[in-house]
């Protein structure tokens, strides 16, 4: 009789170290993707404000010419106008917010479209919000809101205002 409740115990003791190991490499499983999880999210969202901004950016410096840099309303709409000259015309690139995206248009610069202005520039990439000022002659902010609520701060310098 003792020895089959030593077999008992023995079987239990067994059944709970077992029952103790799964719980624990569950546990383990569920916390590990909860950092993967976090990890990718503010990945994604550090991807997307820095995209927004590296993306701003280089178009700035690429068009960073004599004049070539100013800020416009474009319909009611702050927009980064960013003029440079092919052949004997003139031609700008828009940068600004319209319905949740920054977009982009290029068009000659006397030229006046029928309709909606800002609905034709191309979406570059889905944000929440854009703000764009001129601090001062020399120097641009942007504040940007990504689509997952991602905040970026950006202070663009203008060289060409320096000449």
């Amino acid at each position: 009789m003792k020895t089959q409740e030593r077999h008992i115990v023995d079987v239990l003791f067994v059944l709970a170290l077992f029952g103790i190991f799964a719980f624990s490499a569950l546990m383990l499983v569920i916390i590990g993707a909860n950092v993967y999880e976090n990890t990718v999210n503010d990945m994604s969202d550090n991807f997307d404000s820095r995209t927004a901004t590296a993306y701003i950016s280089e178009k700035l410096r690429q068009n960073d010419l004599a004049e070539g840099v100013a800020l416009e309303s474009l319909e009611g709409t702050d927009a980064l106008a960013l003029s440079q000259w092919i052949g004997d015309t003139e031609y700008c690139t828009y940068l600004y917010y319209h319905e949740g995206y920054l977009k982009e248009l290029f068009m000659r610069k006397d030229a006046d479209l029928v309709g909606d202005t800002l609905g034709a520039g191309q979406p570059v990439m889905e944000l929440t919000s854009l703000e764009m000022e001129q601090v001062s002659e020399q120097l641009l902010s942007l504040k940007l809101v990504t689509a997952e609520g991602a905040e970026k701060s950006l202070l663009l310098h203008i060289h060409s205002a320096q000449r």
